[in-house]
């Protein structure tokens, strides 16, 4: 047995704790919404499903870790990474709007587009964009937008870890 193959479980662990951080930052993301006001916008809603996708795929991996299949484990890593680079970006062009409030003007056209897409349907009281790009709050002092692009870095961290490991993972006979 391989080194690898015995620390599968740590890996499928590493990926849910991934995944459960994923669902501990929308959790937040919906407190600040329902007790605070802070209606997301739609950079906010597309951070939002970016990490809705890591969440996904990081539990495909750890499907995959705990099964020793490597293919499985290894296309969740690389979807999860995609899904938080994709969130990383919007969480930049976010942070870009926060320290250039005159490039925000009123509603967002995207917002109107976001709202019409069926996923929306299913969850608007996650989903939905109602606030401005401008009207975010700040924790700990720091912007929101900047916050989530720490978080998109750090799972990203965290789900490269787990790359060698998959590459080197092999059933057990």
């Amino acid at each position: 047995m391989s080194r690898t193959t015995s620390l599968s479980p740590w890996f499928a662990a590493l990926n849910l704790l991934i995944a459960l951080a994923c669902v501990g930052i929308l959790g937040g993301a919906l407190w600040l919404q329902q007790t605070q006001g802070a209606l997301p916008c739609a950079l906010c809603v597309l951070q939002r499903m970016a990490y809705l996708g890591v969440l996904a795929f990081s539990l495909l991996a750890a499907l995959g870790f705990r099964l020793r299949l490597r293919g499985l484990a290894r296309l969740g890593l690389w979807l999860a990474l995609l899904a938080g680079l994709i969130g990383l970006i919007f969480a930049a062009k976010h942070v870009w709007l926060v320290f250039h409030p005159e490039q925000t003007c009123g509603l967002d056209p995207l917002a109107l587009r976001i709202n019409r897409w069926g996923v929306t349907q299913l969850a608007p009281w996650l989903l939905r964009a109602d606030g401005l790009c401008s009207d975010i709050p700040y924790l700990f002092g720091l912007p929101l937008p900047l916050l989530s692009g720490i978080g998109f870095v750090a799972l990203g961290l965290l789900t490269g870890i787990s790359l060698p490991a998959a590459a080197r993972l092999q059933r057990q006979a």
